[in-house]
């Protein structure tokens, strides 16, 4: 089976997941597994990538996804009627760079309208 590419980060686990109480530790680690794999396109592995990735069954794979995505930590989608794709959610979510400066200039933006109406008062 072909390895999908991925954007390593090293073994790293966000404090706020790494600290929940909602998700098990296979939970957590799944999510670090997605959250590497997430990039602009999204992730594509499929439950027997995961399975085999981490030794456990597809089915209880496929219950971990569900229960990420019930939990708010994963979007789940189907594109081109078989292809599924997972986004990691919230904080943790994947941004495009035109997006991350599109935003910086935004705030760049409101800082200078901001300062000229200072000025003036």
């Amino acid at each position: 089976m072909e390895k999908p590419a991925r954007d390593f980060k090293g073994i790293w686990i966000p404090k706020d997941v790494w600290l929940s109480e909602k998700l098990s530790l296979m939970e957590k680690v799944l999510f670090v597994e997605i959250h590497s794999l997430d990039n602009e396109d999204g992730c594509y592995a499929s439950n027997r990538y995961f399975a085999e990735f981490f030794g456990v069954s597809e089915r209880q794979i496929r219950t971990h996804i569900g229960s990420l995505k019930t939990k708010g930590f994963v979007h789940v989608t189907i594109q081109n009627r078989n292809e599924r794709v997972i986004r990691v959610a919230g904080q943790h979510a994947w941004a495009k760079s035109s997006d991350v400066r599109k935003l910086k200039e935004s705030r760049q933006s409101l800082i200078h309208r901001f300062n000229i109406a200072e000025r003036r008062r």
